[in-house]
């Protein structure tokens, strides 16, 4: 099994890390503990890429960008941002070797920052519910009277009792001071919009919602989901009331007690793919999980022997290489609950 050599320190919460924990332990432990480099998704890029052109348009100071966008529904509007974009979709192209710049990934990306306002279907839509398309509403269907406060605003949630520590990024709240509303904007680049349980019991948004009513003392908070692929109804909103904002304070502190002892053992306590629910994130189609498979990677060592950084090239250490460093080549064996053995071999010809 692979040892983990990261120092230790108290570890604090967040959605994502939740996330993981709450889905596959396995991957909780190579992602937040091994810390392995990872094979990128090119959904996932591309969302990151939009999240970074969103916190950079929501900056008065950027206005003019927003509306030269909004005006043709293209980054292209802008050719700033439209550069912006394609530096970083390049360079994301040369680390994870991956068609970033290719027709269908530089258009998704652009069709989901401009979410298809020029569609005859979504202007309808935003017709009938009164949309405030200024730049305090950028790339967002806001009831008029809402205004932008602190936007892509980090949090940091503390208690004793229940004891926990949970931090994050607010992407947009929205302050509506008459009716002391606050409606918090998370933007979505996924395919599929959230159901089911996934919805009703979203964890990210209980957070988002338990900080806002922290941050934002007196405000009522909606959370609200924007998934910029479905352009026709790219929202989802949801509320929480005080009894289930307190048993999630419950299930931070137990989460939290969890990811700060977290070994080894615990790692194999609750593989995705024993779950019916949680089986396709081991692989679905062309998506296989980053750690189902064995693969060499390099790691940069200091003195101490303390990991300093991980890559699958081994050039781009040696260009942040510092002197009493060096470069180790380094072998990761796999899902251990995934991995074929001998006996299985022979089960296929039995």
């Amino acid at each position: 099994m692979e040892k983990s050599t990261q120092p230790i320190r108290e570890r604090v919460l967040s959605a994502s890390r939740l996330k993981t924990l709450e889905t596959c332990s396995w991957s909780y432990w190579c992602n937040y503990h091994l810390k392995l480099p990872q094979k990128q998704n090119e959904g996932a890029l591309r969302g990151t890429v939009c999240h970074l052109v969103f916190e950079m348009l929501v900056k008065k100071k950027h206005k003019k960008h927003f509306n030269k966008i909004l005006k043709v529904s293209s980054i292209k509007g802008s050719p700033a941002v439209h550069r912006m974009v394609m530096k970083h979709l390049t360079q994301m192209e040369n680390s994870f070797d991956l068609p970033m710049t290719n027709q269908e990934n530089t258009e998704l990306v652009d069709d989901m920052i401009g979410l298809n306002v020029e569609n005859d279907a979504y202007l309808n839509y935003l017709s009938e519910i009164d949309v405030d398309r200024t730049h305090n509403g950028y790339f967002s269907v806001d009831n008029k009277g809402g205004k932008v406060d602190k936007p892509e605003h980090e949090f940091l949630l503390e208690s004793k009792d229940p004891a926990y520590k949970i931090r994050g990024f607010i992407d947009k709240p929205v302050l509506y001071k008459k009716g002391k509303k606050i409606k918090i904007v998370d933007y979505k680049s996924s395919k599929y919009k959230f159901r089911g349980e996934e919805l009703h019991s979203n964890v990210q948004a209980m957070v988002y919602t338990l900080a806002a009513q922290k941050e934002w003392e007196g405000y009522e908070p909606t959370v609200e989901f924007q998934f910029l692929r479905h352009p026709r109804s790219p929202l989802q909103q949801l509320q929480f009331n005080k009894d289930q904002l307190r048993g999630l304070e419950y299930y931070l502190a137990h989460s939290f007690h969890i990811v700060n002892n977290f070994t080894e053992e615990t790692a194999i306590t609750n593989y995705a793919a024993d779950k019916k629910k949680d089986a396709w994130l081991c692989k679905i189609g062309k998506w296989r999980c980053p750690y189902i498979d064995p693969y060499d990677y390099f790691v940069i060592v200091d003195e101490e022997k303390q990991e300093i950084k991980k890559s699958f090239k081994k050039k781009e250490l040696q260009n942040v290489l510092e002197k009493g460093q060096k470069i180790e080549k380094r072998s990761y064996e796999g899902c251990p609950r995934h991995k074929t053995t001998a006996d299985d071999i022979l089960d296929m010809f039995a």
